[in-house]
C-alpha cells in the first residue's frame, strides 16, 4: 500500500512540475515576443511623410548635401543595413572625419537628420542608419541594444577601412544609446570611436521590460514573470537581460563621452544617464541634465545651449 501511495505522489509531483514548467516556458515567451519585438519594418518606414520635422530637415539636406543610400552585410547573421551616407562636401570624399547616428526605437535613418544637419555644417560626413526591425533592415528582433550593437560596430569597421586616421564619432538617442554604449564597450571597439554622444540612453534591458510589466498589473509576481522571460531570451537569442546592462558594458572604456537628459523624461528617467555616466571610470566623460524636457526632445527644446555644449565638448 506504502510503495503503491509513493507511486502515485510521485506521478502527481512530476504531474505538476510540468505543468509548471509548461506555464512558465509559456508566460516566459509571451514576454519574449511581446519585448523583442517593439517596432516593424512597416510601422517605421513613413517617418518623413508622417512627419513634418523630419521631411523639413530631410528636404534642406537633399538640396545641400550628396546623400548616397549604401548597404553593407552584418557580420552576425548576413542582413543587409541600410543607410545615408551624407556628404559634408561637393566632392565624394569618404577619407573625412564622419559622425555615425543611430536612431531611438520607432524611428529610422531619416529621424536623425535633424543632428546630421548639425554635423555636416562642422565639417563631419554623416553616416545615419536602420537599426534592426527599422525602415528597410529586415533583421529580426529588437534587443534594447545588444544585437543591435553589432550593426553599429559593423559601420564603425566600415569607416575606419574608408578613413583610417580621421576623426570617428558616434551620436546615439534612447534605445540608439544603448545601441551607441554596448558597442563601444564591446571588445576593442573603445579604440575605434573618439567621441560618445548620448541623447536620453536607455542603460537596462532589464529595468524596460520589468517596468512596463509592472504597469499591466496582471496579477502575477512580476519577479516570476521576468524570471521567465530572461530564461526564454537566453534560450532563443543566446543572452540574459543583464548582458544588456549598458554601465557595465561601457565601464571601462576610454572614449571621450558625453551624456544628455533631462530630469522630466519618463521612458528613460535620468537616473539611466547617470547610472552610465557614474559607471564610467575615465575621466574623459561630461554630463549635462535639463530640468523640464521631454524624451528626445532636448535637442529642439534647448537647440543653442545644446549646440554650445558639443561645440565645447568636440574641443
Amino acid at each position: 500500500m506504502k510503495k503503491k501511495f509513493k507511486i502515485i505522489l510521485s506521478f502527481i509531483i512530476t504531474s505538476i512540475f510540468i505543468i509548471f514548467l509548461g506555464m512558465s516556458y509559456y508566460i516566459g515567451n509571451q514576454v519574449f515576443l511581446q519585448s523583442t519585438q517593439l517596432t516593424t519594418c512597416e510601422s517605421t518606414k513613413e517617418i518623413i511623410n508622417n512627419s513634418r520635422r523630419h521631411a523639413k530637415y530631410y528636404n534642406k539636406i537633399s538640396s545641400k548635401y550628396i546623400i548616397e543610400p549604401i548597404n553593407i552585410i552584418s557580420s552576425l547573421d548576413k542582413h543587409k543595413i541600410p543607410a545615408d551616407y551624407i556628404y559634408a562636401t561637393k566632392l565624394k570624399n569618404k577619407n573625412n572625419k564622419t559622425i555615425i547616428l543611430v536612431h531611438g526605437l520607432g524611428g529610422n535613418r531619416y529621424s536623425m537628420y535633424s543632428i546630421a544637419e548639425y554635423f555636416l555644417q562642422k565639417g563631419y560626413n554623416v553616416i545615419s542608419y536602420d537599426q534592426r526591425s527599422s525602415n528597410e533592415n529586415i533583421a529580426k528582433y529588437t534587443t534594447f541594444g545588444y544585437l543591435e550593437k553589432f550593426d553599429l560596430i559593423d559601420y564603425i569597421d566600415y569607416v575606419k577601412k574608408e578613413a583610417p586616421n580621421k576623426t570617428l564619432g558616434v551620436f546615439g538617442t534612447s534605445c540608439g544609446g544603448a545601441t551607441s554604449g554596448l558597442a563601444i564597450g564591446y571588445k576593442d571597439t573603445d579604440d575605434k570611436v573618439d567621441f560618445l554622444i548620448l541623447d536620453c540612453p536607455v542603460s537596462s534591458m532589464e529595468w524596460m521590460i520589468e517596468n512596463e510589466i509592472k504597469k499591466m498589473n496582471i496579477g502575477i509576481p512580476t519577479s516570476y514573470i521576468m524570471s521567465c522571460g530572461n530564461v526564454v531570451n537566453k534560450i532563443k537569442l543566446g543572452f540574459y537581460y543583464k548582458d544588456a546592462e549598458v554601465p557595465k558594458s561601457i565601464s571601462n572604456i576610454k572614449t571621450s563621452t558625453l551624456i544628455i537628459n533631462s530630469k522630466k523624461d519618463t521612458t528613460t528617467p535620468y537616473f539611466m544617464g547617470k547610472n552610465i555616466y557614474d559607471s564610467i571610470k575615465s575621466k574623459n566623460k561630461k554630463i549635462w541634465i535639463v530640468d523640464n524636457s521631454e524624451h528626445t526632445k532636448i535637442w529642439f527644446e534647448h537647440n543653442k545651449e545644446y549646440k554650445n555644449k558639443i561645440n565645447k565638448f568636440l574641443k
